[in-house]
């Protein structure tokens, strides 16, 4: 399955640490539980203290199901998704 790279950004005014049912439910989604329910497999999450953003590295079998699973976070801010690959497949396909 393709590999997907998540990056969502939000102001300080819109952080959802400020919302305790929105960090609860957003808290909740980022689970391997709850990304299996979209076929979703989470391979990395990250969030950088005090600069309001998160990134993701999602195995997926389509960009519509990333989409579709990283949809919450655009209540808060923007989300951005970008099919990647690996290092290691790149110099396997000689395709960068």
């Amino acid at each position: 399955m393709p590999l997907y790279f998540v990056e969502h950004k939000h102001t300080a005014e819109t952080c959802p640490t400020k919302q305790p049912e929105m960090m609860k439910m957003l808290g909740q989604h980022v689970t391997q539980e709850n990304a299996s329910k979209f076929d979703i497999r989470i391979q990395s999450d990250i969030v950088y203290p005090g600069e309001h953003r998160m990134n993701l590295v999602l195995v997926a079998p389509s960009e519509a199901k990333v989409k579709e699973y990283v949809a919450p976070f655009g209540m808060v801010g923007s989300v951005e998704v970008k099919e990647v690959s690996t290092c290691e497949e790149v110099v396997a396909t000689a395709k960068c």
